[in-house]
């Protein structure tokens, strides 16, 4: 026997949830799909692409408010309300879990697990999950009308005790998911993207100088990136200096002056540089330091990007470059 939830039960569900939190989901805003706090659940998207922004945006908002200080006296601002993302897709959801890897390893940011021990995440598959990669629930499509219920936490075991979920045989298979994009499918060997952009550094130059032409330097492929969390830290004062909030504003290692230091020396003056030592994080340090590339294949840098970079084309000329190049080793 299997835990089911219907179509119609999962917007009751979310209507008692809402009584003790705050729930953010897809909707349909103009022409794009947006993640927002729900009034409605019959707003709720259930079958899209992706979204302009990711989910993370409630783990590591666009501008956070850490702190106040009064006369000398420091009070930390918290969040009050436990709050549920639902509806996220498996890329996002996976982007969430390798981001607590990165977050929670010491020094931890304290800031960010908070909010995570605040957060129920509950996630859609249009697809058979194989190995649910972590969250709370995911509700895997069977039809039109049927979830299955994959239990992945103790959060998870305590909602579905509640009335909305019934325990039934299933009869209908999920369909498979078989990765669709040659980004997917480049990602399914980390070793050999980290290998191949290292390789290119010294080796690929041309690649490098092409992309530090391109780049815009608007940070856009930072910001709707599930798996970025560079950040700057402000401190807004009063005039009369009795008051100061200490704030976490979100930016992007791509933009001019990020990597500048007191005296004004930069470490990467050049939009190559900078454009590199994104890919080169996300590529190569990332599989280094937690063995998997900090990319999932959302597609939103690409689908984003002003300039029109494409990081799946980028990626694909730097492998077939690294294995023409090292045809006689074996790779």
């Amino acid at each position: 026997m299997q835990k089911i939830i219907s179509h119609d039960k999962i917007f009751q569900l979310l209507s008692h949830l809402s009584k003790t939190y705050d729930i953010y989901a897809p909707i349909k805003k103009k022409a794009e799909i947006i993640f927002d706090k729900i009034i409605n659940p019959a707003n709720i998207v259930f079958d899209y692409h992706t979204t302009i922004l990711p989910p993370t945006i409630y783990l590591l908002p666009p501008e956070e408010k850490l702190f106040r200080i009064t006369s000398g006296h420091v009070r930390e601002i918290t969040l009050n309300k436990p709050f549920i993302i639902f509806g996220l897709n498996l890329k996002d959801l996976t982007a969430i879990i390798q981001l607590d890897q990165i977050m929670n390893k010491e020094p931890a940011d304290t800031f960010y697990r908070k909010r995570r021990q605040m957060s129920t995440l509950i996630a859609i598959s249009n697809y058979k999950v194989t190995v649910p990669p972590g969250g709370d629930l995911i509700f895997e499509k069977l039809t039109p009308d049927k979830y299955r219920v994959i239990t992945v936490s103790d959060k998870g075991k305590k909602i579905i005790e509640l009335d909305f979920f019934e325990e039934n045989k299933i009869n209908h298979q999920a369909n498979t998911n078989v990765p669709s994009t040659k980004l997917e499918r480049m990602l399914l060997d980390s070793e050999l993207l980290a290998r191949a952009v290292d390789w290119s550094r010294n080796n690929y130059p041309q690649i490098l100088q092409k992309l530090g032409k391109l780049c815009l330097a608007c940070g856009i492929c930072s910001y709707v990136c599930p798996l970025c969390y560079c950040y700057t830290i402000e401190d807004e004062i009063t005039a009369n200096k009795s008051k100061c909030i200490r704030c976490r504003k979100r930016s992007a290692c791509t933009l001019p002056g990020f990597a500048q230091i007191a005296g004004g020396y930069d470490f990467r003056n050049t939009q190559k540089d900078r454009y590199f030592n994104w890919f080169y994080h996300k590529f190569v340090r990332a599989y280094k330091e937690f063995g998997q590339a900090q990319c999932t294949a959302c597609g939103r840098c690409q689908k984003y990007c002003p300039a029109g970079i494409d990081i799946e084309q980028v990626l694909d000329e730097i492998i077939i470059e690294f294995k023409k190049k090292n045809k006689d080793r074996n790779i």
